[in-house]
């Protein structure tokens, strides 16, 4: 197995110099052929000249340690040759007709694209590449700017730079692992050869072109399926910037957009242009600045939150991937994103319907403005998406905590010494502190815990669940999930022991569910920390249109009548607490002789089909009333009514449902991830959920 790493290097390092030696040699006899053709042109003498130097002083810079210099200056001059190989006056312009067309530079210098795209690919499965978020590596600048540097001085400058910055925009959405960005580098190609360079009326090397193209971004393009970074990863460059950084950003973006429609609207100087063509262009308009409007504002917002989200996680000191996501699910981030992205997809919308309308097939810019917004808009929209599926939803914790009494198996509370109650007292507030670390953790807003020594009284439980119940993250927004957690007294049937001999049962807690959260589509986590609630997990399965959970503990010890209960109030909560915070957790973590206790859970019938919520109409319609000016909120009402369901694969939920259920009634789970950071842990026997 060590040979193979040994082997793969060995490999990408001949192919690496076998590209460079194919590429000069490309390069050295087209401007030898441009010599013989050219005799006249006193520019190839100064040329083969500047690179005879170039090549030198990249040997000597090798040679004497400046490894990396040599590296980029290489590549400099590789960018510069591509340029005067393909756009100068000097060199062959020939279409493409057959392979008789290809001469012995194009056959080299494509032969040399080909091993350079080969290596890459032996790279990346031979080895394990590291891999950084980043908007444009430094190779990929330096061959751009020596792309550029070969046409400037020249009639193609203009024309040059326009492009390149097009091609940088769809370099930097490679980099970002956008795949919705391949549709425009597939437009880039074909309007760039179909209709941009024949609108600015330059002579190129069709063949020298595609092998630069590919060149460049092949690394990129592969690195969207073979990179290992995490969208957060992929994105972090970007997260972490600076306030002043997105403003200038997002000014660009409203800079870049203006100028497009300017260009745009150039099509009234066409003296050809048909009656119809300018009224559907403005009337298309309307709908253009609105949209984009709203889009720049979006962004807006977006940075925003990102900025709340990056100030929260320096502050807790922790960089980490999970710790981000957790932060964002919080602050209602992927809410946000899912309302944001149909703004986004309008505007896109808004954007092809007046390409469509404003279609100039001889204006070179007009062309190359819409290849660089395309691939920005995508790019928004995009991590708008992917963030609005990843980023878990939001999460609200309450914990009840009663640790006055000392219980038998039948429920009847035996009064403690006061040594032995000093002591569970110390003991309930150790476990309170864990459980308020716990929903910091994992950004779970705390709505609170009660601790009582004398116990709980049915009309404050009542009042306080109720209350828990109806909290909402912004007015007419609920959490997507409400945690309950209690530890204390029971009966044997698992009913929570109020004062006064009353009990609360979990049809109760159900019923108070329902009357605040019955349409929501909110979910419901019982944790109970107790001795006998794995009763009630027996018949949780039958519950049906609730998402209904319950985590607890069964005991692996006998009861002692004389002792009392021995269940260890609060262990269920540690060990719990420190699977989900242990990032190595051995497979028998449950199985140890000193654990007295081992998880259980119990989900409803619904639980598994369980969805973060999806914006409806309303909250389209709140989002709108939150985040845009009042000027335009006559016509954003407009907007509230267009369809809002972007998942065309909705139609098939119910036999993925079917699925899914079936699974979990058969094959329950020993771990099931919440979203929200943390799981439920247990083991369920198939008898549970087939009673």
């Amino acid at each position: 197995m060590g040979m193979l790493p040994k082997l793969s290097s060995k490999l990408v390092k001949y192919s690496s110099a076998l590209c460079l030696l194919l590429f000069f040699a490309g390069a050295a006899n087209g401007i030898r052929e441009r010599w013989l053709h050219h005799t006249t042109d006193g520019s190839i003498h100064f040329l083969a000249i500047a690179v005879a130097i170039a090549v030198l002083i990249s040997i000597a810079a090798y040679l004497y340690g400046y490894r990396d210099f040599a590296r980029g200056f290489c590549h400099l001059w590789i960018g510069f040759l591509f340029s005067v190989l393909s756009f100068t006056e000097i060199a062959f312009d020939h279409l493409i007709d057959s392979l008789h067309d290809l001469d012995s530079t194009d056959i080299l210098i494509m032969t040399s694209t080909w091993v350079h795209c080969f290596k890459i690919l032996s790279e990346r499965i031979c080895t394990s590449p590291t891999y950084e978020s980043k908007f444009m590596t430094t190779e990929e600048f330096l061959l751009l700017l020596g792309f550029l540097s070969g046409s400037t001085g020249t009639m193609y400058f203009g024309s040059m730079l326009t492009i390149i910055s097009a091609v940088m925009m769809h370099l930097l959405a490679f980099h970002m692992k956008s795949s919705v960005s391949l549709l425009s580098a597939a437009l880039l190609c074909f309007l760039g050869g179909a209709y941009y360079f024949p609108a600015s009326e330059v002579n190129y090397n069709p063949f020298i072109l595609s092998a630069f193209i590919i060149y460049l971004s092949f690394e990129s393009l592969v690195d969207i399926y073979f990179s290992r970074l995490s969208l957060l990863e992929t994105w972090k460059e970007f997260i972490f910037q600076s306030r002043c950084i997105h403003r200038l950003q997002i000014l660009a973006v409203t800079v870049l957009e203006a100028l497009f429609y300017t260009f745009s609207s150039q099509l009234i100087k066409d003296t050809e242009l048909p009656v119809y063509r300018l009224p559907i262009f403005v009337f298309l308009s309307i709908p253009w600045v609105v949209f984009h409007f709203m889009f720049i504002l979006t962004c807006w917002g977006f940075v925003g939150k990102l900025e709340e989200c990056t100030n929260v996680v320096k502050a807790r000191g922790e960089l980490s991937d999970n710790s981000m996501s957790e932060v964002m699910a919080s602050k209602g981030v992927r809410h946000f994103c899912l309302v944001s992205q149909m703004v986004t997809l309008y505007t896109l919308s808004s954007t092809s319907l007046i390409i469509a309308s404003a279609w100039q097939e001889t204006n070179p810019v007009f062309i190359s403005m819409l290849l660089i917004i395309l691939p920005v808009e995508l790019l928004v929209y995009d991590i708008l998406t992917k963030l609005g599926k990843s980023v878990g939803g939001t999460a609200i914790g309450y914990a009840v905590v009663a640790p006055a009494h000392k219980y038998s198996p039948s429920g009847n509370a035996v009064l403690l010494e006061e040594t032995a109650f000093q002591a569970v007292n110390t003991k309930a507030m150790e476990l309170i502190i864990i459980v308020s670390r716990f929903f910091s953790g994992h950004m779970i807003h705390n709505f609170g815990t009660d601790f009582s020594t004398s116990g709980i009284s049915a009309d404050y439980i009542e009042k306080k669940i109720t209350s828990f119940f109806e909290q909402r993250i912004l007015p007419g927004l609920h959490y997507d999930t409400y945690i309950l957690y209690y530890s204390g007294h029971v009966t044997s049937d698992g009913d929570w022991a109020l004062t006064e001999n009353k009990t609360l049962s979990l049809e109760t807690i159900l019923k108070w569910w329902r009357n605040k959260n019955s349409s929501t589509g909110a979910r419901l986590l019982l944790f109970l920390d107790t001795a006998h609630s794995d009763k009630w997990v027996d018949d949780i399965w039958k519950i049906e249109n609730d998402f209904i959970a319950i985590q607890t503990g069964k005991l692996t010890a006998s009861f002692d009548e004389e002792l009392g209960n021995t269940f260890p109030l609060g262990e269920l909560t540690k060990l719990w607490d420190d699977f989900d915070t242990t990032a190595a957790k051995p497979e028998n973590y449950w199985d140890k002789n000193s654990v007295k206790v081992k998880p259980i859970y119990g989900v409803s019938r619904e639980w598994c089909c369980f969805k973060f919520h999806e914006p409806t109409v309303e909250d389209i319609a709140q989002h709108v009333e939150q985040n845009f000016p009042r000027v335009i909120k006559p016509i954003t009402k407009i907007f509230t009514h267009l369809p809002c369901n972007t998942n065309m694969l909705s139609v098939f939920d119910w036999f993925t449902h079917g699925c899914r259920r079936m699974k979990m009634r058969w094959f329950p789970p020993a771990v099931y991830d919440t979203g929200h950071g943390f799981n439920l842990n247990g083991e369920r026997k198939l008898d549970t959920y087939q009673s």
